[in-house]
């Protein structure tokens, strides 16, 4: 579903139930036209995560709280992990009251109700999408010149900041256990540590993408 097939800044909305994801996603398409925003969608983060990584356009995410594998908590950290994206936005039929605080603490900019209006929902986001200075996508490798870690890397990353075993994180990604090990492996090699504490610790030395002292 696309607004405009030269847009620099989409908007990913992932969500598991079709009816509710193709009738958003018209809805905020037509909308977000006239501002020159495409307006993709997904139906599962491993989906939205090849759209975002395979492009170099800056992206807001819509991100359903609850779906089968990676959402939560987990999918906005991992999201926010990922240099192109702007800003992840949390929607679910969740209790805001028990939920908002945790999805801003994780790191996403909204928490909406799937209770709103599409129209109410467009205008939450238009104005964070006002609101943002936009840059160019940096390089999908991170740290500096001397660390660099691919956006899997990062990704398994973020999930061993916040104590995911290696089978929840297999599991959270579609991956397999032993890619996961493999990425570990690596992480730790580029890195220059021997242990999953000292990954983090450098990690949040370096100043990575959501891997932050409260992770």
């Amino acid at each position: 579903m696309n607004a405009s097939a030269t847009s620099q800044h989409v908007l990913l909305i992932i969500d598991d139930h079709p009816v509710y994801r193709e009738a958003l996603g018209e809805a905020l398409a037509k909308e977000f036209s006239a501002l020159g925003v495409d307006v993709k969608t997904a139906s599962n983060a491993s989906e939205g995560m090849t759209l975002v990584d395979e492009s170099n356009h800056s992206w807001i995410v819509l991100l359903d709280m609850l779906m089968p594998g990676l959402s939560g908590l987990a999918g906005i950290k991992v999201f926010r992990s990922k240099p192109n994206v702007a800003h992840v936005v949390s929607i679910s039929g969740l209790d805001p009251n028990a939920w908002e605080p945790r999805a801003v603490s994780a790191g996403a900019a909204l928490f909406l109700s799937k209770n709103n209006t599409s129209a109410a929902i467009f205008k939450r986001i238009k104005t964070l999408y006002n609101d943002t200075q936009w840059h160019a996508p940096p390089s999908p490798l991170h740290a500096s010149s001397e660390y660099r870690l691919t956006q899997r890397q990062l990704e398994v990353l973020t999930l061993i900041s916040m104590g995911h075993p290696n089978k929840i994180i297999a599991d959270l990604l579609e991956i397999k256990e032993q890619t996961v090990k493999i990425h570990i492996n690596q992480i730790f090699k580029e890195l220059r540590v021997f242990n999953r504490t000292q990954a983090v610790l450098k990690a949040q030395k370096l100043l990575l993408p959501t891997v932050t002292p409260n992770a």
